[in-house]
């Protein structure tokens, strides 16, 4: 346990080595040019470092305590009037006018309520999961990819524990983000290459093959959607942790890899069949002009194909302006960051 403890703390501090690498190859890029580009630039990335991660963290911190799953099974009972109590209170099941109280036994009543939440929180988890699949899928830096990676999985972990009415406390949230790490560190490696295996199957006709510009695009759907599965697998775990009332070990609160690919793909499949169709389109042409698509061939691809998606209410709508919204921050964050500035109400 020692040397695992060890890997991954060494695995941590070389991510960290990595991001810091690249934001000041930016850095120095643009001191190059101009000394003071430089110190703007600088400015800016620690600003997104700021706005996208520090933030969101402090927020968590911020949150009252609310005790994760226990392992004796005589306090279990106590822990689910505890959540009960706590859920009495809570601002989304009074929103939709949700009555506890109104039910049968204590754990009637709490299942009642998980169920209610469980679906609030599988719109988050799709909001997160397809707003990173398409951000670091066309996303040309592993700069970008770090910051967006670490900045959905932040603020996706915030929303599902304010959804359940608080966190953890400070020590318990840090044995789940550790659990969520080791999860993505050691034991997601076999899920994700098999989610990444059968994405290639998918999209790896000879027909898409043909097209000069495949190898890329291929390149990054496939780490958009490694990225998704990842985040999909995090989301679990931090339900669990939130719904559980009993486990043995840390280990009940890791999902199996069928159930994580089974999550990820209810939400991926589509976006993907639309790149598929785009795709099979551009194979069919006889004449393209592929200097359109030397730049980043798979953010073009995937606005043409968004552009073909005819929305059919209110929320295909929205979520069209989502996807707008994810690839605008996965190509330029810098200026992604400043309009979203910009348009934040004055107080």
């Amino acid at each position: 346990m020692k040397m695992l403890k060890r890997l991954v703390l060494f695995v941590i501090a070389l991510f960290a080595y990595l991001i810091l690498r690249e934001m000041l190859n930016f850095y120095v890029l643009a001191y190059t040019a101009n000394p003071y580009l430089g110190y703007l630039v600088l400015v800016i990335l620690i600003s997104i470092l700021v706005y996208f991660v520090v933030i969101p963290l402090y927020r968590i911190s911020r949150l009252s305590g609310d005790p994760g799953p226990v392992r004796k099974k005589r306090k279990e009972n106590d822990l689910i009037e505890m959540r009960l109590q706590r859920a009495s209170n809570n601002k989304y099941l009074k929103k939709i006018d949700f009555d506890v109280t109104q039910l049968g036994t204590s754990l009637d009543r709490y299942q009642a309520t998980t169920e209610v939440l469980s679906k609030r929180c599988d719109e988050i988890r799709r909001k997160y999961i397809v707003h990173l699949f398409y951000s670091s899928a066309v996303s040309q830096y592993g700069f970008i990819d770090a910051i967006l990676i670490f900045s959905a999985n932040v603020n996706m972990v915030k929303e599902i524990f304010t959804l359940y009415t608080g966190r953890a406390t400070g020590r318990d949230l840090w044995q789940i983000a550790k659990q969520i790490y080791y999860s993505v560190a050691i034991g997601g490696s076999e899920g994700v290459e098999f989610a990444t295996e059968e994405l290639i199957s998918k999209l790896g006709s000879e027909t898409l093959r043909s097209i000069p510009f495949f190898d890329k695009v291929m390149a990054s759907i496939a780490g958009g959607f490694t990225n998704a599965v990842l985040l999909s697998r995090i989301s679990l775990i931090a339900e669990n942790y939130c719904r559980m009332t009993y486990i043995q070990s840390t280990k009940d609160l890791t999902p199996e890899p069928s159930e994580i690919l089974a999550s990820t793909r209810a939400i991926v499949d589509e976006p993907i069949k639309h790149i598929k169709q785009q795709l099979n389109d551009i194979a069919k042409q006889k004449a393209i002009d592929f200097s359109r698509y030397a730049l980043n061939p798979t953010r073009t691809v995937i606005e043409k194909a968004l552009d073909k998606f005819t929305p059919q209410n209110d929320e295909d709508k929205v979520e069209k302006q989502t996807v707008r919204r994810s690839i605008a921050l996965g190509i330029n964050p810098l200026k992604y960051f400043s309009r979203r500035k910009s348009r934040k109400p004055k107080k």
